[in-house]
């Protein structure tokens, strides 16, 4: 009777642990993500470490307020997420990983064309509907930073519909790629 009481307990406290982990739903406004990722296979992963990022924060460098922005909600999403996997942002002198990223985006026009004909008739339609939208791709690359070798990397594809959202949803957009592209990181 103790045995069961304790096995139900340990599935109960099991099932509320995997319950927790935050999982998030592809925002509407993505379409045709791919996740790519590569790792050295004889580089060691510690289920802890910390790391620092290559780039200097996007108050220090010159560009626009939009990429500030944009540079920012992408650098919040990677430090929460290496977060959540024990990895700890710390100085240069006591990290064991270099954190690197890059965001290409491309304006895009898809024309989806269908031909329309009426039988017994000579003639022929072709019906066009315009599909405008910004195809993305977020690489992150993470570095031993004692060999300046690289260890990992993962690239996102994602076509992004052109839409007008909120910050909030431009938010959930870079939290889902990232979370989305370092879920195979580290490697097991």
């Amino acid at each position: 009777m103790k045995k069961c009481i304790m096995l139900i307990i340990c599935v109960v406290i099991m099932v509320s642990i995997a319950g927790c982990t935050k999982t998030l739903a592809q925002p509407v406004t993505m379409s045709d993500v791919q996740i790519v990722t590569a790792y050295a296979p004889q580089a060691n992963f510690p289920n802890s470490a910390s790391y620092a990022f290559l780039r200097r924060g996007p108050e220090q460098e010159e560009m626009s307020d939009e990429q500030k922005v944009i540079i920012r909600r992408l650098r919040d999403a990677i430090k929460d997420e290496l977060a959540s996997k024990k990895y700890k942002a710390a100085k240069e002198d006591q990290i064991d990983y270099i954190v690197d990223y890059q965001l290409v985006a491309q304006y895009s026009v898809s024309i989806l064309a269908e031909r329309t004909q009426v039988e017994g008739q000579d003639w022929m339609t072709i019906v066009g509907v315009p599909d405008d939208f910004i195809q993305g791709a977020l690489v992150i690359d993470i570095f031993d930073a004692a060999g300046l070798k690289p260890v990992w990397r993962g690239l996102c594809n994602v076509n992004i519909a052109l839409a007008d959202v909120t910050d909030e949803e431009r938010n959930q957009r870079a939290r889902y790629a990232v979370q989305e592209l370092l879920k195979t990181f580290p490697p097991q």
